[in-house]
């Protein structure tokens, strides 16, 4: 009996909270009706609002272009030169070579200028593992940029996502073009 009046008096109490909500939000009723609010009369709006724009549909598109995702930057940067521009070493990580006992590379984490490169290095060269780039004024981006135009032609109303890869599916760049501008490029070469 206790049970059944307590569902009966928790559906009332919601019924009664609905009805009270319903009653406020009717204008002209409330414990406000009848009151003259202190504002003047909101006058016309004389400026025009500018249309909403859709909202950006987006592509994923995929590129099969050898040259391309093998050098996306043409000629790469290295460490030497990326720390002569302002760039600076941000991570060491040691890593066990797999090829050679007893040897230990390392991988650097270098960045310049909002890019983030990372780089494998052996005591014959560096090697290029992974590189996000969403700054495109230093002269590598601007390689980079102009070597995706050719590739890919992003439509204004659209979120492009492009991945390009090469035949053998080593080495891949992923772009995201927004509105028709470039905006990031991850580039991910082959590095054993």
């Amino acid at each position: 009996m206790y049970a059944a009046l307590l569902i009966f008096t928790g559906k009332a109490a919601a019924a009664a909270l609905l009805y009270v909500a319903g009653w406020l939000a009717v204008p002209g009723s409330g414990p406000e009706a009848g009151k003259t609010s202190g504002r003047k009369p909101a006058a016309q709006a004389s400026r025009a609002l500018r249309p909403v724009a859709p909202p950006l549909v987006t592509r994923v598109v995929r590129l099969t272009n050898d040259s391309l995702a093998g050098q996306p930057f043409g000629e790469e940067p290295t460490v030497q030169q990326l720390i002569r521009s302002g760039g600076r070493i941000t991570a060491r990580t040691p890593y066990r070579n797999l090829y050679e006992a007893n040897q230990i590379d390392t991988i650097l984490l270098v960045r310049h200028q909002g890019n983030v490169f990372e780089f494998y290095r052996a005591p014959e060269k560096d090697l290029l593992r992974d590189a996000v780039v969403v700054n495109f004024q230093p002269a590598y981006g601007r390689r980079l940029r102009t070597r995706l135009a050719k590739a890919h032609r992003p439509a204004a109303t659209t979120i492009d996502k492009v991945r390009i890869g090469d035949s053998e599916r080593t080495n891949y760049v992923s772009v995201v073009y927004q509105g028709g501008r470039l905006s990031t490029v991850h580039v991910e070469p082959y590095v054993d």
